[in-house]
């Protein structure tokens, strides 16, 4: 008798392709375990040994807090080092063509004028762009530190940010916020005072539920909010509920911009194995394919290989 099969995974895909993936990494795991394990053993050994022959402790202790200082900045690199050698695994099947994680993710130049911006600093997670069905899109997460205000603890976000390139041609300007109620008439109420020639749109009542939609006058609302991709819109925001996802179709373009809980692959551990953390591994899945599940949303495929 034939054993059953695993389900699908979150993300669509079958377990037994995330831990073939898990399972083939995990000897880079072990390596860097070892590396790292013999970098704060050295470095303890070389700064505390001879000063503690004379009974001194204070050199002992000290190599210690050096060596643990090590051993942390280890698990940190790990993270980025191990999301970099499994994206390649899973981005490459769905036209991935560049990947980076950590400090070769970040612009610098950004960098150096986020210190100086009034909204905080921006640090680049790791970011993706590839071409998918000959349609371009860029990916990336991104922690930013909010500046201190008064005595109040520095704020830290986490943010998804995707850009797609729409396949077909559009005017005008599209934007979705998720549903604010009695605050969008509000905001309705302003747009009429003002002038604007942006007014809030009623699309489909599923639809409407979860997002406000505005578009200006020239705006190609219609034909750009599909019922493939408003269904996609409504898994993603279902993914993610009570984050505040806002969208804007403009220039040619699609973005996305989503606050997260968390990094993805944020348990990432030196001493756990690449192998328990299938769910973890699932989760980075369906993050590195939300561009793509998107365009295919745009191209009207509803049944395509990431449903």
């Amino acid at each position: 008798m034939s054993q059953p099969t695993a389900a699908p995974l979150a993300s669509g895909v079958e377990r037994g392709t995330v831990d073939a993936i898990l399972t083939a990494a995990e000897p880079r795991r072990l390596h860097t375990l070892s590396s790292a394990l013999n970098l704060s053993l050295a470095t303890f050994l070389t700064l505390g040994a001879g000063p503690a022959l004379d009974g001194s402790l204070v050199w002992p202790i000290a190599a210690a807090m050096v060596a643990v200082a090590l051993w942390q900045l280890s698990q940190r690199l790990w993270r980025d080092l191990a999301i970099a050698v499994l994206a390649p695994a899973i981005g490459g099947r769905w036209g991935q063509a560049d990947f980076s994680a950590g400090w070769g993710a970040v612009d610098v130049e950004r960098w150096f004028a986020d210190l100086f911006s009034p909204e905080g600093a921006r640090f680049t997670a790791w970011r993706s762009q590839g071409r998918y069905h000959d349609v371009d899109y860029r990916l990336s997460e991104m922690t930013i530190w909010r500046k201190r205000v008064s005595n109040r603890p520095r704020q830290l976000d986490y943010v998804m940010s995707v850009e797609v390139a729409v396949p077909q041609a559009f005017s005008g300007r599209v934007d979705l916020v998720p549903r604010s109620g009695f605050a969008g008439r509000i905001d309705d109420l302003i747009r009429q005072v003002s002038g604007t020639t942006a007014q809030r749109l009623e699309v489909d009542p599923v639809f409407d539920r979860v997002f406000d939609t505005i578009a200006n006058q020239s705006a190609s609302a219609e034909t750009l909010l599909t019922p493939a991709f408003r269904q996609a819109m409504l898994t993603l925001a279902a993914r993610h509920p009570g984050l505040y996802l806002t969208a804007r179709f403009e220039h040619g373009w699609f973005s996305l911009r989503l606050p997260i809980p968390h990094l993805v692959f944020a348990r990432a551990s030196l001493l756990r194995p690449l192998t328990e953390m299938a769910e973890d591994a699932d989760a980075l899945w369906w993050d590195l394919t939300v561009p793509h599940r998107l365009i295919e949303a745009l191209m009207g495929e509803r049944d395509g290989p990431l449903r």
